[in-house]
């Protein structure tokens, strides 16, 4: 049958070793068909991967340079002048974002096979595209209606991108934590479900017993806690699951400049141990997960600035980061958590 209803949850979810080439057959298993289908893929090692795929099924291709809104719009264009009614989005996330954004515009389905996995915009309902001035913005983008795995793929990226992708689910604790908070202190509405999915992906990777980001199996257990990550925010109808006082700091370091080259996941996931130790959560095993995964205890490691006036200032900017977000740091003044940094320091250090 033809799939006309477009799905807000994805219905296709495969993970496994050596099966990114059998698109047509998942398909066909969940008694799905279309009738043009385009592949999306960057320029680079996912081309070839692209290219594997077209000449596997005869499928048009379209290479995108970065997730740009000029590409959105170019994506969208080409997508809707030629009626695909599926696109296949091959590649990273800037790949993977743009084909999200732009079947959110179009309400055009589409089907990820990721080729590096980094934090849990997997399959959000976020797209992160730069606009016309060059700045990075979060925008609504669609989920994804399958996601493809293939775990040969991915255990070959660098350990740099498989880290962040196990710390960004770790900071599902913190976020959740916050979540409750503001129900306490600010009446906010909880999603049951959505608590407890982004809860149990983090749970499960801090419980995991070889935390080796090699090991397949450890591997697999990360991608399905980032898929439930996405599920969980994707049920809640915001980021809220999985983001809270530990990615204000984050974004707050970010918009200062604070920090480079550090990926988005390990810069959460260090600033969550913090946020949880401000909100008395933090226990060993959330240290032990980090140590294991190489993950930094002290997320001002990660500046490239020195001094507490400097984080002073990315905690006092944090709180403008989302306005309306009810969190942890929203207890304390700039004075009281530097104070509570410096506890948290020698907390660290006797780890």
């Amino acid at each position: 049958m033809i799939y006309k209803q477009l799905s807000y949850l994805p219905i296709l979810f495969q993970v496994d070793e050596g099966i990114y080439l059998d698109v047509e057959k998942f398909l066909l298993r969940n008694k799905l068909a279309f009738n043009k289908i385009l592949v999306v893929s960057g320029g680079s090692a996912s081309r070839e991967l692209a290219q594997n795929v077209i000449d596997r099924y005869s499928w048009d291709h379209l290479v995108i340079d970065s997730n740009a809104i000029e590409q959105v719009e170019r994506l969208k264009e080409h997508s809707l002048s030629n009626r695909f009614d599926l696109l296949v989005a091959i590649g990273g996330g800037k790949v993977l974002d743009v084909v999200k954004r732009v079947s959110y515009l179009t309400n055009i389905n589409h089907l990820s096979i990721p080729t590096i996995i980094s934090n849990d915009g997997l399959i959000s309902p976020i797209s992160v595209i730069k606009n016309h001035d060059g700045k990075t913005q979060s925008v609504p983008g669609m989920m994804p209606m399958g996601v493809i795995i293939d775990l040969d793929i991915i255990s070959k990226a660098p350990l740099d991108y498989l880290r962040s992708a196990a710390g960004d689910v770790l900071s599902n604790l913190s976020s959740t934590n916050d979540w409750v908070l503001a129900l306490e202190r600010d009446n906010e509405h909880i999603n049951d479900i959505a608590y407890h999915l982004s809860r149990s992906a983090a749970n499960c990777i801090v419980h995991f017993e070889k935390k080796d980001l090699r090991y397949k199996p450890f591997l697999r257990q990360i991608i399905q806690g980032q898929v439930n990550s996405g599920i969980a925010m994707g049920l809640a109808g915001s980021s809220r699951p999985c983001s809270g006082s530990e990615h204000l700091i984050s974004h707050a370091i970010d918009y200062l400049g604070y920090s480079e080259g550090v990926l988005h996941g390990t810069q959460v996931a260090s600033t969550s141990l913090f946020t949880l130790f401000l909100q008395d959560k933090l226990l060993d095993e959330h240290l032990d997960f980090a140590k294991k995964t190489k993950i930094p205890l002290l997320f001002t490691d990660l500046l490239n600035v020195e001094g507490n006036d400097y984080i002073k200032e990315v905690l006092e900017m944090s709180k403008f980061m989302r306005p309306g977000r009810f969190t942890v740091l929203d207890l304390f003044n700039g004075d009281e958590v530097i104070a509570k940094l410096e506890s948290f320091k020698q907390t660290v250090a006797c780890a």
